[in-house]
């Protein structure tokens, strides 16, 4: 039987990898914070929305999040310390074979954003993992992405603005 404390110490681990990840992306003037969904949300730039079923998704595609931008990074590791208890608990199930429910997904473009799941996708790619279970759903980008959202004064995060452009660019058929 795996015990908590393997669980405990792959917490720390991760936890510790991000931190460093973190400083290291400071210092290089870069970001690691997952992108945020409700920035997406709010552009006006969403023209569709629809179910796309139980789909396996890379974790690597999984870059946003609808509310947790700030308890986990770009690759999810775990930053803040509230996230533990429930981080260990999610662990411990994989590593003692137990199935869990998938994760829900919001994909956008080729992005996926993490509506309900973020420890158990930070477990599983601590574990090794490379693809998760979810229940996605699709979020369309119109063809183009208003004017006073590509370019200027916004209240939304620079980030979102370039991935909203990258977005509509690619729906051109551009790329």
């Amino acid at each position: 039987m795996v015990s908590i404390h393997t669980a405990s110490s792959l917490y720390a681990h991760s936890c510790c990898v991000g931190r460093i990840g973190q400083i290291w992306a400071t210092l290089r003037g870069q970001s690691r914070q997952l992108l945020d969904l409700a920035a997406v949300a709010t552009t006006g730039a969403i023209s569709n929305r629809h179910a796309a079923g139980i789909q396996t998704v890379p974790i690597d595609q999984i870059r946003g999040s609808e509310g947790r931008c700030e308890d986990f990074d770009v690759a999810f590791h775990p930053l803040k310390g509230h996230t533990e208890d429930r981080w260990v608990s999610v662990a411990g199930a994989y590593l003692r074979g137990r199935d869990l429910p998938p994760v829900e997904l919001i994909q956008v473009g080729d992005v996926y954003f993490v509506r309900d799941g973020h420890h158990r996708i930070s477990a599983a790619a601590a574990l090794g993992q490379q693809e998760i279970d979810a229940v996605v759903t699709v979020w369309q980008v119109a063809a183009s992405v208003p004017q006073e959202h590509q370019a200027g004064e916004s209240s939304q995060p620079r980030r979102s603005r370039a991935f909203l452009s990258w977005l509509a660019w690619r729906s051109t058929g551009a790329a």
